[in-house]
């Protein structure tokens, strides 16, 4: 769903010149909601953590869409998203994608704030990415295992000051490229943040393939998009997923392998993720699950510095617009995956709604 709605302001580029510029907003909602009961344990059970609250997943949102048709034969999208319009901890609306795109012959050409390819790639879960529980767990949903723990590099992010085009499809072959601007410079700061990501999907019948390379320069150790960006530091991770319906189910896989270069140090972290969804008369059963390996610093294995988690659960069709689900999920974090020294058990239940429209 997710990938759906911010795929939304793309397609709107490729609708046929008309005679008159489109009247009014598309608008879209979507809104997830979920009782949940968890529990973290580490350091082999002698510290716990319980989970008992309301969550929107972090996923919900209000998106605009307008679509101009220019007089040159191309057209003009504006997309607008909103994110944060939970009810379940009192939070505020903000921004979260929102572009400009300009549609033609050669593709599109988008510029302004998005979550680009290399993540939205790795949303295969069947939930939208939507339900972490509390801390790192997130069951077995492909963004969760986009990061070095080590550091604390993530390529979940939401990059703003970005452009980026995606091509025409040609014999089933699509190309796409962003460039990331990265956060706005200040004086004597030291660090210039930029960013790109390149990569293409091929589809033909049920087969779907993508692949993804993303490098980031000068960005803060964790990922994050603010100013406090640290000179030297370099972060790359190259993605495939391939994606096959078979009819009674259909299955993903991926593999991703990341680098983070800080100053003399070198880490690494690689691994995989899949996702089984089947449908049944009702409704979907979902099987997730993911693992990354112990990570090398230096080109030395970090011993029990792995992740390795999956979820399992349930969606039921009330309308074309609602279902309810219930999951299960559960995750695993080595003592030095974080650097902490602390190993992590993490499990939980949810059941809840979504509303899409």
């Amino acid at each position: 769903m997710k990938k759906a709605l911010i795929a939304a302001a793309v397609a709107g580029a490729f609708v046929a010149p008309t005679a008159m510029a489109a009247e009014g907003a598309t608008v879209n909602i979507y809104y997830p909601m979920a009782i949940v009961f968890g529990d973290t344990e580490d350091t082999n059970g002698q510290n716990s953590t319980a989970e008992e609250t309301l969550r929107d997943g972090g996923g919900s949102r209000l998106d605009f869409t307008w679509t101009d048709q220019l007089n040159n034969g191309m057209s003009l999208t504006a997309y607008l998203s909103f994110g944060d319009i939970d009810q379940s901890e009192a939070g505020g609306i903000s921004s979260r994608n929102s572009h400009l795109a300009l549609g033609g012959e050669f593709g599109t050409i988008a510029m302004g704030a998005n979550e680009h390819f290399f993540e939205i790639d790795a949303i295969t879960d069947g939930y939208a990415a939507s339900w972490a529980l509390e801390g790192t767990a997130a069951g077995g949903e492909g963004l969760n295992f986009q990061r070095i723990g080590t550091t604390g590099f993530n390529f979940t992010r939401r990059d703003t000051n970005s452009i980026w085009w995606t091509g025409p499809q040609m014999n089933n072959l699509q190309l796409r490229a962003a460039y990331i601007m990265g956060p706005d410079a200040t004086n004597n700061d030291g660090a210039d943040p930029e960013g790109y990501q390149i990569g293409f999907t091929y589809s033909m019948g049920g087969l779907n393939m993508k692949v993804a390379h993303a490098s980031y320069d000068d960005y803060n150790a964790d990922g994050a998009n603010g100013s406090d960006a640290t000179a030297g530091t370099n972060a790359e991770g190259t993605q495939f997923v391939v994606h096959y319906d078979f009819g009674s189910f259909s299955a993903a896989v991926g593999l991703i392998s990341m680098e983070q270069s800080e100053g003399a140090n070198t880490h690494e972290a690689g691994g995989f993720f899949a996702s089984f969804i089947m449908p049944v008369e009702g409704g979907r059963v979902i099987l997730n699950m993911g693992e990354l390996g112990d990570q090398d610093t230096n080109s030395q294995s970090v011993n029990d510095s792995g992740i390795q988690g999956f979820d399992l659960g349930y969606q039921h069709d009330f309308s074309a617009n609602t279902y309810g689900f219930v999951r299960y999920q559960s995750q695993e974090a080595g003592a030095n995956f974080d650097g902490t020294g602390v190993d992590s058990d993490t499990s939980g239940f949810m059941t809840g709604l979504v509303f899409s429209y």
